[in-house]
């Protein structure tokens, strides 16, 4: 079974400031940060050993045995998957959305405790301290299931995760569809980065949203990742026309550790909206919401919510 699991932190300050919110970028380094700190007995990820040079790295389990079992290891090396097997994204100031996939929905005890242990630690550089109030799980069908609240005592020490399935079609009938990108969404169209107020063709979409799906369960995880149907359905995706294109640009920045480099996560967010023919692509739309799509899903970037019918 193809797996996932959608969770939301509610959380708040311990002295609030007027504006105050959270970045996704940070919090994917503090809870890196946490996750090492708790489970690393090297206190630094070998699993993740940059090579002299600048080559590429070996896979994570010549570089440290326990990479398959650690949860850094699984969710940041990506020691079972060849992308890390999480999402971050920030709904709202006092909200973290964390999505956990395939062998990353057994950590999700862990994710959260460090989250805790992080936030109550404090943020930023002048360490202000974060609450943990609640964790809810977001279901298939949209709904909310409450799983603690501020002791993680409370957490069940099972929880089933969600099931993914990728179709490569549906009898929906056709109606236009409409795409949000609510976070910044980098998309590639034949190599190049689609910048600014272009518009985003849906072939573009489907194509990346294929290869998310492909990165985190494998080639074989859906008959849609055949190369002769999928080559058949990005044809029949470069026919659906764009109707509506009200999306900008938004620059990210953010800043890696390991290579004391900035890095630019901007990407584009806004309204898009496709003709009635990308309904029949509504399955895999979805799944993108689930997914993220384009590059930085674990610092924030690509959620995207699917809309039908257009009213």
């Amino acid at each position: 079974m193809l797996s996932y699991l959608r969770l939301e932190l509610q959380v708040s300050p311990i002295a609030p400031r007027a504006g105050e919110t959270l970045s996704a970028p940070l919090l994917r380094r503090v809870l890196g940060l946490a996750l090492i700190e708790r489970f690393c007995p090297f206190g630094e990820p070998r699993c993740q050993a940059p090579q002299p040079g600048g080559g590429a790295a070996p896979p994570p389990l010549e570089l440290c045995d326990l990479a398959n079992l650690c949860p850094y290891g699984i969710l940041f090396a990506a020691s079972r998957t060849r992308r890390p097997p999480f999402a971050l994204f920030v709904p709202s100031p006092g909200s973290i959305e964390i999505t956990l996939f395939d062998f990353a929905c057994g950590s999700y005890a862990w994710v959260l405790t460090a989250f805790a242990d992080a936030l109550s630690r404090g943020l930023g550089k002048d360490r202000r301290p974060w609450s943990l109030r609640e964790v809810w799980r977001t279901t298939p069908s949209g709904e909310r299931e409450r799983l603690c609240g501020e002791s993680l005592k409370e957490l069940p020490s099972t929880l089933l995760p969600s099931e993914l399935t990728l179709a490569a079609g549906t009898y929906i009938a056709p109606e236009p569809v409409e795409v949000l990108f609510r976070s910044p969404t980098r998309l590639l169209l034949q190599g190049k980065l689609v910048k600014g107020r272009e518009s985003v063709p849906f072939e573009a979409l489907i194509a990346r949203i294929l290869d998310r799906f492909k990165d985190l369960f494998g080639v074989s995880a859906g008959d849609v990742l055949d190369a002769r149907l999928r080559s058949e359905l990005e044809a029949e995706a470069a026919r659906v026309p764009l109707l509506v294109n009200e999306t900008d640009w938004i620059e990210v920045k953010d800043y890696s550790a390991r290579t004391g480099a900035e890095l630019l996560l901007g990407g584009k967010v806004g309204r898009l909206i496709y003709g009635p023919e990308a309904a029949r692509f509504f399955p895999i739309l979805r799944a993108g919401e689930i997914l993220h799509v384009g590059k930085n899903p674990t610092a924030g970037c690509g959620r995207m919510e699917v809309r039908l019918p257009v009213a």
